[in-house]
């Protein structure tokens, strides 16, 4: 079992003025603001689940949302509502990536398809060009031999 540092008192004077600033921004609808409170209240004590759950509020990409509430679930495992929202996230991740992966294996699939067309078309066109010199070269014998 690894030991963590002791964390900084929650109460410390400045977390709690980051923490509160945070809130009123977040409050008055500037979250870039209260993202920046709150990262700075990250920083001074990162082992705090509140300043995380607060972060997760503001922050847009899948990313960095995972690892909000990868933090989240290793200062509380027991925060059934963060792992929860960790495997969503996880699983819309899979999905996307498998859709990514298909949509390559279509694109391969259709980029063959067209290659084949072409190719078929030229041949078809080759095959119809030699069956008129054949049959001009025919026509010319018997019309010419008789």
């Amino acid at each position: 079992m690894t030991s963590q540092p002791a964390a900084p008192r929650a109460g410390s004077e400045q977390f709690d003025e980051l923490m509160q600033a945070g809130r009123s921004a977040h409050a008055m609808g500037n979250e870039k603001e209260a993202h920046e409170y709150w990262k700075e209240a990250a920083r001074l004590n990162p082992y705090d689940e509140q300043v995380w759950l607060a972060l997760l509020s503001v922050i847009t990409s899948d990313s960095d949302r995972v690892v909000c509430l990868q933090n989240v679930i290793q200062i509380n495992p027991m925060n059934v509502q963060g792992r929860r929202q960790l495997n969503k996230l996880e699983a819309r991740r899979e999905r996307a990536a498998q859709y990514r992966s298909e949509k390559k294996v279509e694109q391969k699939s259709s980029k063959r398809r067209r290659r084949s067309v072409l190719f078929r078309s030229l041949a078809l066109g080759v095959l119809v060009g030699l069956a008129g010199v054949v049959f001009g070269v025919v026509l010319s014998i018997r019309v010419y031999a008789a």
